[in-house]
């Protein structure tokens, strides 16, 4: 069985339908064409285009700050 891999825009819309508010940093760094670590530097130091969300599961970065810098 083979794994199937979206590309960025493919992935986005894919959240976008689900009704996704918060998005995991691997999800994120895919749809920004960015690593995961340069999202963990951007949480851990405060820079970066995007704010963190701190949940009980870990990091997650909300759709509609990506959505506003990819620009859908």
């Amino acid at each position: 069985m083979s794994i199937v891999k979206l590309k960025p825009e493919e992935k986005l819309a894919q959240l976008i339908a689900s009704s996704a508010s918060l998005i995991n940093t691997i999800d994120t760094a895919t749809i920004l064409g960015l690593k995961p670590n340069t999202l963990r530097v951007w949480a851990s130091r405060g820079k970066g285009d995007l704010k963190p969300v701190m949940t009980v599961n870990g990091t997650k970065w909300r759709l509609t700050d990506i959505r506003n810098i990819v620009g859908t």
